[in-house]
Formats: C-alpha cells, sequence, structure tokens
C-alpha cells in the first residue's frame, strides 16, 4: 500500500509518502517527504547517489512513519541541500522549512 498526504508546516505543505512493506508493515519499505526545493528521504536512499544525480536530499534514519522524518535529524546532505543551510544534526522540520522557501 501507498499513502501520499499533506504536512503542514510554517513555510507551506509538503507531502510526505510511505510505501508499505508487504512483508513487515510495521516497518515501511520507503519514506519520503517532498519539498518544493529538495526531499528528506529514509535510511533505504543511497545519499551518494542522490549526489550524483544533482538532487537536493537530507537523509533521515529511523523512520516508522512519515511524521518521524519532522522530529528525527538529518544524518546525510547531499551538496544542493547544503547550499540551502541544511546541514547534518538539524531536525527534519527545519530541513524542510529551508527546503520549501
Amino acid at each position: 500500500m501507498i499513502e501520499i498526504r499533506p504536512l503542514s508546516t510554517r513555510s507551506g505543505t509538503a507531502i510526505g509518502v510511505e510505501i508499505e512493506n508487504p512483508e513487515a508493515p510495521e516497518r515501511p519499505a520507503v519514506i519520503v517527504v517532498i519539498a518544493k526545493r529538495g526531499l528528506l528521504v529514509c535510511g533505504n536512499f543511497d545519499i551518494e547517489e542522490l549526489e550524483k544525480r544533482n538532487i537536493t536530499a537530507a537523509k533521515i534514519v529511523g523512520l516508522t512513519k512519515i511524521e518521524d522524518a519532522l522530529q528525527r535529524n538529518v544524518v546525510a546532505v547531499t551538496s544542493r541541500a547544503k547550499a540551502l543551510g541544511i546541514d547534518v544534526g538539524m531536525s527534519g522540520s527545519e530541513a524542510i522549512e529551508k527546503m520549501n522557501v
């Protein structure tokens, strides 16, 4: 199952996407939050590959639901995300605010 829903932030709305793992529904296969200028991605994404594709992205690990992406801290960023002021240790909600401007 795929769940798509809006997430309200101070700077606008982001879109949360969760793709269920059919073999372990309590642990989603993929979680992504899409902002105007970038992505928050779960631990299943390779940040180096996103870098090669010139994608603005910040990686957050340990997610079990979309809202977790806003509460946990960034563990890796692409250079384009860094250029927006997003850095390791920043909360997901802070990163989304910078991506949504």
